[in-house]
């Protein structure tokens, strides 16, 4: 028996999307954080004050230096992705995030985010490296960042949301067509 897996489209975000993608960002760092951030935020802090994070970062105008592409099938929002070109430029444009539903995970749709946002950066600022911070805590998508080339550059303790402070993975993509590629083969 096989089944149909839903059509999923990808999109540029809009103001409209802000409580939809801060929806989906605090499921994600509730299941993906426990243990690296506080519970206390994670359980009660965290709604509000990402929802005030989305509707800030994607009030208009936008200025094109920043991407968030949607994923959604059916209408619902099922991943996205941010990728800013002016957060740290030294180390050329920054993946801020990347979140998929949590139990959509390992189904490829990370990678096709992923790939998606390395093309943008292509076609925006030819040539530039990718870089993301990463929880060193955070062995999963450590091991997927690994697994696609990522190279560790730096390692930098940061006071994150909650008040605690982490040990974070600075990773660097210097050749994007290379990324892309290895993101589409899987």
């Amino acid at each position: 028996m096989t089944f149909d897996q839903p059509t999923r489209s990808l999109r540029a975000a809009t103001a409209a999307d802000s409580a939809a993608v801060a929806a989906l960002h605090t499921a994600s760092w509730r299941s993906t954080y426990r243990g690296i951030l506080p519970d206390a935020y994670l359980d009660r802090a965290i709604a509000a004050e990402r929802a005030q994070f989305w509707h800030e970062r994607l009030a208009p105008p936008i200025n094109g230096r920043q991407h968030v592409l949607l994923a959604e099938d059916d209408s619902a929002l099922r991943g996205f992705v941010c990728v800013r070109l002016d957060d740290d430029p030294a180390w050329g444009a920054c993946l801020e995030n990347l979140h998929v539903q949590p139990d959509l995970r390992g189904q490829g749709l990370g990678r096709q985010l992923f790939a998606a946002a390395a093309g943008w950066v292509t076609l925006t600022e030819p040539g530039w490296p990718l870089h993301l911070w990463v929880f060193t805590a955070n062995a999963a998508t450590c091991g997927f960042y690994d697994r696609y080339g990522g190279v560790v550059i730096e390692s930098h303790a940061r006071t994150m949301p909650g008040g605690v402070t982490q040990p974070l993975l600075r990773y660097l993509w210097r050749d994007l067509d290379q990324l892309q590629a290895q993101l589409r083969a899987g």
